[in-house]
């Protein structure tokens, strides 16, 4: 039984990530949050954990109290949000790198799994160097990783975004003539919005059906695409 942990599980990925798992018997996952009960209406195997992400002592509890053999960090805000640049970096940088420090010191090193963006390997403005700066953190923590870079995420989403909700209602027709024309184009598909739910699944796939050992792999484009279709049977 692998032992999966995840934090940030009431976000958009989030909680794609507990849906799937709820249907696979092969795990037990932990979700640390903030305040219990807010993902029983989704999954009736989590195990929620209340954790203060702003106390260091907390993390201590990784590899003690909370068992990990695969660690999917799905933490994000947005600078609105979050209300400062300090309070963004502090979630998307800051709160991951405090769990990567807690888990590279295990005798066992856990499978970290993240999710940053498609452009943080040619970082612009706060939000990509964030998310390149914690990329470059967890490449230089020694455990196995996984990083998926997608585009715009889609799916439901508590509070409204004008960009998001338009690329919502274009994405299909999009899409489905990107897939017509260009089903191999692996610039098209990685700038390509991607639902939620799609990026959950090739997490889980990667870290779960495909974990390898000494795993240090990077997904983006068409290889995070693929759950969305199937390219050329494969």
């Amino acid at each position: 039984m692998v032992r999966v942990v995840v934090a940030g599980a009431t976000g958009l990925v989030g909680k794609e990530l507990i849906r799937q798992l709820e249907e696979r018997k092969d795990v037990e996952f932990t979700a640390l949050v903030r305040k219990a009960g807010r993902l029983r209406s989704i999954s009736g195997r989590v195990n929620d954990v209340v954790f203060d992400f702003d106390d260091p002592a907390a993390y201590q509890r990784l590899g003690t109290e909370i068992s990990c053999d695969v660690f999917l960090c799905v933490l994000g805000t947005t600078l609105q949000a979050a209300g400062s640049p300090e309070a963004f970096r502090k979630v998307d940088l800051d709160y991951p790198k405090a769990f990567m420090e807690r888990l590279a010191s295990l005798d066992s090193k856990p499978l970290f799994g993240v999710v940053s963006s498609v452009g943080a390997d040619k970082p612009k403005g706060l939000y990509l160097s964030t998310k390149a700066e914690m990329e470059l953190a967890l490449v230089g923590s020694g455990l196995p990783y996984v990083i998926v870079r997608p585009s715009l995420l889609l799916g439901s989403r508590r509070d409204f975004r004008l960009g998001e909700r338009a690329a919502q209602l274009l994405s299909k027709p999009f899409l489905f003539f990107a897939k017509l024309l260009a089903p191999r184009s692996n610039l098209l598909w990685k700038y390509l919005p991607i639902e939620a739910s799609a990026v959950a699944h090739a997490l889980l796939l990667t870290c779960l059906d495909e974990p390898g050992n000494g795993s240090a792999r990077i997904i983006e484009g068409l290889r995070l695409q693929h759950p969305i279709f199937v390219i050329g049977g494969e």
